[in-house]
């Protein structure tokens, strides 16, 4: 036995499947979460594996890291998620453009192409957005039938991740698997001299147009993205900001995997202080060569820790039984200090939830989601919620932009491959409107000449099953306070034929009232009551009055 003076130790008991142990401070520390290196202890610098030069942008953040952000936190996820389903909507139509007198001939020409997509194009949508809001960046890819100028035949999704922009502005190129094609912008098919050009799509290089064959012509894409000031090629995803968060929920989230896994929950901690001998025995030697081997005398009954952890072990299995700790000691008075402290978890587990809430607000914060659309209900200190006017700001804070951007790309195509500019691509939205607040505001518009009868039916007439006829102009009259409108502007009458059929009933209704009147007037006529015809005949002047006047005030 050796002497070493003022010497501490520590270490914590745990109890795990009715089985005690000591964990030691060394242990503790390997399982303290580092913040300067990943899970494997590594901190070397991570890289996308793309060679880039004066042509080939590399993005800010590497797209791939970014997607591997959403398996790591699952709010996040769920962020990225409805924001891209509620922009993508459940279906679409087309509809006139304002102010254009639409070709109703031009109608079906645009409708045969997406019934007829491969994936169904509100999903197309729903996957490009998806990417914009992970990487900051989306595509979709133009195939047409043959050769440049041949027709468009469908519209097919491109992980986002694998594409990178040219400096150009022109080009982009994807790698899988250590292959590589070309792509180019749509719509940006034109050299330095403003002319029409193709794209080879092995070499990325500017061909005449429509010189290409099929099979070497580059397909185009269809590229939308987040606003990003340092970049005009690659958006900025809204998680970058929140990326320590994530890391830092990571660690809350390993900490307690890694540590109640694999020793339990700690009981209560043994430190042993002062002047106390132990055995000099190392369990690991260095030999000539300076390696580190294990030492065969090492003898770990031997150590002052282990013959502790078995006394404390004979005590935790009988609580009730007296404890007695002996620790050889230097000196008269045996200067050594036991400490046996115990130990709670509960405070460190509540804060760990409260910065599990902190971390998920920011994430939500970052998307600018109402936590309501996770599935998380929160209510207010009196109990109220807010849920209405977060959704009036989600819906056109966050999901009308992108719905904005994905039905332009859309028209885009209807304007410059189909040259029609009288009907226009609009998304159909998720059916959680207020229809009694619409109702009331298409009422006070309808009075007010300010929307049509047809107008109204296809706004609101798939949730009540209405259908507008064709053949009938008079749904396509603006009406103010419930009269034509060319007729409150001119001043004009009523048309013959409803003059003579309001003229029709009013003499009907007259003469009713004279053949009443004739009737009462006679002589010493008494009605059944007993009340004499001067008071029924009174009468009947008064309701042939109110016919004449109410005709009157008609015309």
């Amino acid at each position: 036995m050796s002497k070493i003076n003022k010497k501490v130790d520590s270490f914590v008991v745990i109890n795990e499947d009715q089985e005690y142990e000591l964990v030691g401070a060394e242990i503790l520390e390997r399982y303290s979460i580092k913040s300067d290196m990943d899970e494997t202890g590594s901190k070397q610098l991570k890289t996308d594996g793309w060679q880039y030069d004066e042509s080939l942008l590399e993005p800010l953040y590497d797209p791939y890291q970014l997607c591997e952000l959403l398996e790591l936190n699952t709010y996040h996820e769920d962020c990225v998620d409805v924001i891209s389903r509620d922009a993508a909507g459940i279906s679409y139509d087309f509809v006139p453009v304002t102010g254009e007198n639409e070709d109703p001939e031009n109608k079906p020409k645009i409708e045969t192409l997406f019934p007829n997509l491969e994936t169904k194009i509100n999903k197309l949508l729903y996957f490009m957005n998806y990417d914009r809001k992970a990487v900051g960046y989306g595509a979709l890819e133009v195939i047409r039938e043959g050769k440049s100028k041949s027709k468009i035949v469908n519209l097919a999704h491109i992980p986002s991740y694998t594409l990178r922009r040219t400096r150009d502005g022109k080009r982009a190129v994807q790698r899988v698997a250590g292959k590589e094609v070309w792509f180019v912008l749509y719509g940006k098919n034109y050299d330095e001299n403003n002319r029409k050009c193709d794209v080879h799509s092995e070499t990325g290089k500017f061909h005449p147009y429509n010189s290409l064959k099929p099979e070497e012509k580059a397909n185009e894409l269809l590229w939308t993205m987040d606003y990003n000031p340092k970049s005009q090629y690659y958006g900025l995803p809204k998680i970058i900001g929140t990326i320590p968060t994530i890391h830092g929920d990571m660690s809350r989230n390993n900490y307690n995997t890694s540590f109640f896994k694999n020793y339990g929950m700690p009981a209560f901690a043994v430190l042993v202080s002062g002047d106390f001998y132990d055995y000099d025995e190392k369990p690991y030697i260095y030999d000539e060569n300076g390696n580190k081997v294990k030492n065969e005398d090492y003898d770990v009954t031997e150590t002052l820790r282990y013959k502790i952890s078995q006394q404390l072990k004979e005590v935790i299995k009988n609580p009730h039984s007296a404890m007695a700790i002996t620790i050889p000691s230097e000196g008269e008075e045996g200067n050594v200090d036991i400490k046996l402290q115990p130990l709670s978890v509960d405070t460190k587990e509540a804060s760990f939830r409260l910065y599990r809430k902190d971390n998920r607000d920011e994430v939500l914060h970052s998307h600018r989601v109402p936590p309501y659309k996770l599935g998380i209900n929160e209510n207010g200190s009196l109990g109220g919620s807010n849920i209405k006017e977060a959704t009036v700001n989600y819906k056109n804070d966050v999901v009308a932009p992108i719905r904005d951007d994905d039905e332009e790309a859309i028209n885009r195509i209807l304007r410059e491959d189909f040259e029609i500019t009288d009907w226009k691509f609009t998304i159909v939205e998720h059916d959680n409107r207020d229809y009694s607040g619409d109702i009331a505001i298409i009422k006070e518009l309808f009075n007010m000449a300010s929307i049509t009868p047809r107008q109204i039916i296809e706004n609101i007439g798939d949730k009540f099953g209405l259908t507008a006829p064709e053949d009938n102009p008079f749904l396509d009259e603006y009406y103010l306070n419930g009269q034509p409108l060319d007729n409150v502007w001119a001043n004009a009458p009523n048309s013959g034929e409803a003059d003579e059929m309001l003229s029709s009933i009013e003499n009907d209704l007259l003469g009713e009232a004279i053949t009443l009147d004739d009737s009462t007037g006679q002589e010493g006529y008494i009605s059944e009551d007993g009340i004499e015809s001067a008071s029924i005949k009174k009468d009947t002047k008064t309701f042939r009055q109110t016919v004449t006047d109410a005709f009157r005030r008609r015309k």
